[in-house]
């Protein structure tokens, strides 16, 4: 199954990189590329590997959260492809991040 960045989810990933090289440095930040890509790569050959939760607002519309080391991945498996929708920091209240509510 091929995986889809939507554009929101490939700026979030661009600022996390950017913080991590301008603030941790580039070795760094290769190593956080690394694991999100990583990561995120095996959910071609896995696509339900992420948390499920039909009674939270994620999972009444298909969503699943991949938490990876930090951060989450919220993505939705459709017929033809894996659509990644949103990366966040784990840490924070990314539900109000992503969808403005708590």
């Amino acid at each position: 199954m091929k995986i889809e960045w939507l554009y929101e989810a490939q700026m979030e990933y661009k600022e996390l990189l950017s913080y991590y090289k301008n603030t941790v440095g580039v070795q760094a930040a290769r190593k956080f590329s690394e694991e999100i890509l990583g990561t995120i790569g095996k959910l071609a050959s896995f696509p339900e590997m992420g948390v499920l939760k039909s009674e939270r607002l994620l999972g009444k519309y298909g969503f699943r959260a991949l938490f990876i080391g930090k951060y989450v991945c919220i993505y939705r498996v459709d017929e033809d492809a894996v659509r990644i929708f949103h990366l966040a920091d784990a840490r924070s209240n990314y539900m109000y991040n992503i969808f403005g509510i708590s």
